[in-house]
Order: C-alpha cells, then structure tokens, then sequence
C-alpha cells in the first residue's frame, strides 16, 4: 500500500471512530503496541500529504458538534506554529548557528544513547530511534526530562528530534521545545508530575520523585519579526517548478505541476544538510518523494548535489515553498551563488492563517472563525 493510501485510510478510521473521543483520551500513552488515542497522522501532515486545511474542511462537513472541536485546534496549532516562525524566522536562524559547547558530555552521551539512571526516559529515547515517533504528551515528558532533570541543552533535544522523527519539521519541532523550556511563552516551562506520569502512561511509569533543576532560561538575541513572506502568491512565473519532500499534497499540486515543462523534487545530501537525519527517516522521505512522482510524467527526482547540473542553463524558477527551515535555507543558498530568480509559490490558506500567527496561539485562536470562513469561502481548483 502506498503511503498516501495509508495516510488516507487513517484518516478515514480516525475520522469516522475516534475524533470523538480524541478530547478526553488525547494525553494518554498507552505504549507503542497499544491502540492509540491520537491520530498519528502527523508523519503524514509534516509532509503534506495531508493537507492541514482539507482535514479540518472534512471535519467541519462530517459534524457539527463540539467534542471534535479539540482535534481541529490541534491541527491549527501546527498552522500556528508554521506562520509564528514564518513571521519571526530569526528564530530558526539562532537555533541552526548557535554554538552549544557548554554541556556534560558523558551525560549528553548516555541521554542519546538511553543509559541514564531514568528508565522511564531510557524507554522514550529507544521507542523514538525503533518507531521514529513519540506521543505529544510523551514529547512533553521527555524535552521536560531532558532540560529540568537532565540539564542537558534544549537545542541538543531538538535535534536528536529532527534527527529521528518521521515528522520533524522545522516549526513544530523546535518552537514545541521552546515551549517546554519556558522560551515561548514566557515564565511559563512544562514540568510534570510523578502522577502526571503514572496516569497517563497508562500506570506503565510508576516513580516516587521526579527531580527538576530550577532553571530560568531566557533568549539571548532580539526576536523581530519578518514580513517578506507575505509578499509572495500561487501564480505560476516559469516554466520549471522546484519542491521538496515537505509538501508533496498531490491532490493541491496536480494541476499545477502539469502546466510546468519540467518539476524537479529535491532531495538534500547529509553534506547539505544542517541537521543530520537518520537513513530511517531517509527511507521515509525518499519513500514519499517516489511515490509522489511516479503520478507525474513531468517530474524528476534529484539530489541536491546535481541541482546545478541540473539548473545550470536556467535563470527563472518557480519554488513550491518549502517553509522556515533546512530546505529553504539550502534554496536562498542556491539562489545566491548562482544567481538564479526564484519565486516562492505559497498557497492563499498559509498566507491568511498566518497573518494572525505573529503573537500568541490564544490571540491566534480569536482569528480560527475567519480562517473556517476563508477556507470554505475560497474557490479552489482541486
């Protein structure tokens, strides 16, 4: 089965049997070989496979009903999280160039490698390299363990995320660790409970004490914010299409793909790369990347070390925008050396949900109503 089918289908199951008790069950792990109480689509949402804005329209036109109204604010947080980062991209750019050099290092070493004296996390870091996921609540637990009881640098966690999560991308990942470590809201850090733990772990860790350093974290640069993006559309400039594997939703790109000449999807090398991922979450995104382009006569799949071969006669490209992170900075470095005109294509839903995603997510959450209404609003060509 392909996983586009996968994806579907587990939307379909969740949709028709489980958003509905996806409120009160949602902060339950009940381990990686239980039925879980969440969707786990966000492998598949990261990619877009699963379009943010189509899973809430199909909420919306199956019920009419409060009970499923927390899962559609789940999905737009991850909105939220994409067009706060959007509008303050130095937030990203400080985490990639920091230099972390003030650590324990053979505490760091046992942490990664799941030999602590908590056997409660020493099982999180295994479930993460074997399933290339966690549960929310359990991302919470363990970024809270391995900042207030570890000590260990957040950016360190971060990237031992991006590294081995199917679905870290660059907003959700990295401003959900800022979060826990009291970076996004401020003086307010995620610490948790011996009975937090135990209830809703499903009993599976039972401790007596959990220990937190008192630690107040604050950012060492100004975060300001950004507004270029919003100069940007969906129009077609060129006759040659760029993307990568973080937006592959065929059923929005079918029909603009087909008016281009040629579409290339780039795959970064590790030399590329300024966060290593592991060859499993490689294998995923080269899964996805090939599926994808086996619908279209007019795609190409290439590594980023043959972009310029590639490229090389060809001054103007569209780009179907990649967002904040490792595959946009890899394309404005391309741009740059080459001097190449490149246009980000963003669809109209990013750019009007995010307008209102520059403060808070409860500021953010006033503006939903509009942004249900410009989704059902807006004409669409898929």
């Amino acid at each position: 089965m392909s996983l586009l089918k996968e994806a579907e289908n587990n939307w379909d199951k969740f949709l028709d049997s489980k958003i509905s008790k996806y409120s009160y069950l949602r902060n339950y792990d009940f381990g990686p070989n239980k039925n879980s109480s969440v969707s786990k689509l966000s492998p598949y949402i990261s990619h877009r496979i699963l379009l943010e804005y189509d899973l809430i329209k199909d909420i919306k036109n199956k019920y009419n009903s409060d009970n499923v109204n927390k899962f559609i604010e789940e999905v737009y947080w991850r909105i939220y999280w994409k067009g706060w980062l959007e509008n303050k991209p130095c937030v990203w750019d400080n985490f990639i160039s920091k230099n972390v050099d003030k650590f324990d290092d053979m505490l760091y070493e046992k942490a990664i490698n799941g030999k602590t004296n908590l056997s409660y996390f020493n099982f999180w870091v295994e479930e993460l390299k074997e399933n290339n996921y966690l549960h929310n609540h359990t991302r919470m637990w363990f970024a809270s363990t391995w900042i207030f009881n570890l000590g260990l640098p957040w950016e360190l966690g971060a990237k031992l995320f991006f590294e081995y999560l199917n679905d870290g991308d660059a907003a959700s990942n990295l401003l959900s660790w800022r979060w826990v470590a009291g970076l996004q809201t401020k003086g307010k850090k995620y610490l948790f409970s011996p009975e937090n733990l135990k209830k809703f772990s499903d009993n599976r860790f039972v401790v007596n004490h959990i220990s937190s350093k008192d630690l107040d974290l604050k950012d060492e640069f100004e975060i300001v914010n950004n507004k270029e993006i919003f100069k940007c559309n969906f129009k077609k400039s060129s006759e040659y299409l760029l993307l990568f594997e973080n937006d592959l939703n065929q059923k929005s790109l079918k029909l603009l793909i087909n008016q281009y000449k040629k579409a290339y999807i780039i795959f970064l090398n590790d030399e590329d790369r300024q966060l290593k991922i592991s060859n499993k979450v490689i294998e995923f995104k080269k899964r996805l990347i090939n599926e994808f382009s086996t619908n279209f006569k007019n795609v190409e799949v290439i590594d980023s070390l043959s972009i310029n071969s590639k490229l090389n006669d060809i001054k103007k490209i569209d780009l179907i925008y990649p967002c904040v992170g490792d595959n946009n900075d890899f394309i404005n470095r391309f741009k740059v050396s080459n001097n190449k005109t490149i246009k980000n294509l963003v669809r109209d839903e990013d750019l009007y949900s995010w307008q209102f995603a520059s403060k808070g997510f409860f500021r953010f959450k006033k503006d939903i109503p509009s942004i249900n209404n410009f989704l059902f609003q807006k004409k669409r060509l898929w």
